[in-house]
């Protein structure tokens, strides 16, 4: 295996990708979304409101159900629910993307180093991904939450610190047969750095298979980080945080009366769940021969 082999089944394995319908529907789902997140403030009639601040006016009108003056409605404390889900896209969709790419970096990262160095970084990496393997995520939210305070911050740490550890595995497992192969003992005859052959050689040969598998999982990840976010904002006393998760935690203590209030920012987070589904199950079915037969024995 060689890096330029690697990327050759990678470009191939996308283009596969780009010929299935429900990878482009996937796509324009997220691309819709991420363009919502990028033009909301300014799109949104009542940016203030959406970032959380209770004005004057919202006070005002207090409740409101869906109309044509307020599509979403209004929240509790009167502010527009179009505004806050609007803006509220960024938080969970940059939520979700800090911690696939925070988790895939240090999980990457680790998995070639104790795959490859061997000896003590071995067995310590081992036993730290045995570990983060084994802890709950809402555990380690609900512990980080006594400890910083609950926020969109402590959602962020608290899943990158599990989910790093399934990656870590797969890297680790991958390097250790990687490390096995000609071109990795000739670097290392001609006198390379074993940090040099760990990075130069390991990494890339490991990287494409750890990504696509994390394109696989963003769905579980935004489901995970949205499910944390509701646990915050139904015990939250006050809700400032335009976060789908919290939103709907928040409003599901008023889901007999204001039912708008957890509707609308769920309607959202089941469409962008979607997207990442279909884009994930294209990715991890064109990866996979075995799976590409299947579904060509069924069909």
């Amino acid at each position: 295996m060689s890096q330029r082999h690697t990327d050759i089944r990678g470009r191939n394995t996308l283009q596969r990708c780009w010929r299935r319908v429900d990878f482009k529907v996937g796509i324009a789902i997220l691309a819709s979304l991420a363009l919502i997140a990028i033009l909301g403030p300014r799109v949104v009639p009542y940016p203030e409101e959406g970032e959380g601040i209770v004005t004057d006016a919202a006070r005002l009108r207090g409740p409101q159900p869906p109309s044509m003056k307020y599509l979403f409605g209004t929240d509790v404390v009167g502010r527009d629910m179009l505004s806050r889900v609007f803006i509220g896209s960024r938080y969970s969709l940059l939520q979700t993307t800090i911690v696939v790419f925070g988790s895939l970096l240090l999980g990457i990262v680790l998995g070639v180093l104790a795959g490859y160095l061997r000896g003590i970084y071995e067995a310590a990496i081992n036993y730290a991904i045995e570990l983060f393997i084994l802890l709950p995520p809402v555990m380690i939210a609900a512990a980080l939450s006594v400890v910083i305070g609950p926020s969109i911050y402590t959602v962020v740490a608290s899943l990158i610190m599990t989910w790093w550890a399934w990656y870590a595995r797969i890297a680790y497992i991958m390097s250790r047969q990687i490390r096995e192969f000609d071109f990795v003992k000739v670097s290392e005859a001609l006198g390379s750095r074993r940090i040099y052959v760990a990075f130069r050689h390991i990494l890339p040969n490991v990287a494409p298979t750890v990504i696509m598998q994390s394109i696989v999982d963003s769905s579980s990840i935004l489901l995970e980080v949205a499910a944390i976010n509701f646990l915050i904002g139904s015990v939250s006393t006050s809700l400032d945080a335009p976060e789908w998760g919290m939103m709907i935690g928040y409003g599901f203590r008023y889901v007999t009366t204001y039912w708008w209030m957890s509707l609308f920012p769920g309607f959202f987070l089941v469409i962008a769940a979607l997207g990442f589904i279909l884009i994930g199950d294209s990715v991890s079915e064109e990866s996979s021969p075995n799976l590409r037969k299947r579904w060509t024995r069924w069909f």
